[in-house]
């Protein structure tokens, strides 16, 4: 009968501390796997919002427009090397078009807001991708910043 009391008087005690050693050693496992990104708040973006000054009227940007055989038109103009991937005569109306607005900006005849040059690309759905590509590469080239696309 002692035997029993001994038994049952006995409490099973639990050891924690190799329980704690494996919640600790699983935090830093997932602290040093888990992929630490940038939020996307603090990105260095400006998104478009309203104008600050309704003063600033800009000047009309120029419209590119992609055919459905890969054919480009500038306002409204074909230009003929629409084909060549380099975009020559492209590349030079743009030139053209923003050394006009950039001696408006240094004569102080327009502000940078009102005669930036901007180009509108608007591509047919069915157009290939290399020409829009092609645009783009002509845009830069003539050192334009400002592109947008339309649909």
């Amino acid at each position: 009968m002692e035997t029993l009391k001994k038994i049952l008087a006995d409490e099973d005690e639990v050891d924690l501390t190799p329980m704690i050693d494996v919640t600790f050693l699983l935090l830093i496992y997932f602290m040093v796997t888990t992929m630490l990104k940038q939020p996307e708040a603090e990105l260095s973006i400006q998104l478009p919002g309203k104008p600050q000054s309704s003063d600033v009227t800009p000047m009309d940007m120029l419209n590119v427009k992609i055919g459905d055989q890969g054919e480009v038109y500038l306002n409204g103009s074909e230009i003929e090397d629409g084909f060549d991937f380099e975009m020559p005569d492209l590349v030079s109306n743009l030139k053209v078009q923003k050394g006009m607005r950039d001696q408006l900006i240094s004569s102080g005849a327009k502000t940078k807001a009102e005669a930036e040059l901007k180009v509108q690309i608007e591509s047919s759905g069915i157009a290939e991708h290399q020409s829009a590509v092609s645009v783009l590469n002509a845009c830069s080239e003539a050192g334009v910043n400002k592109v947008t696309f339309s649909f």
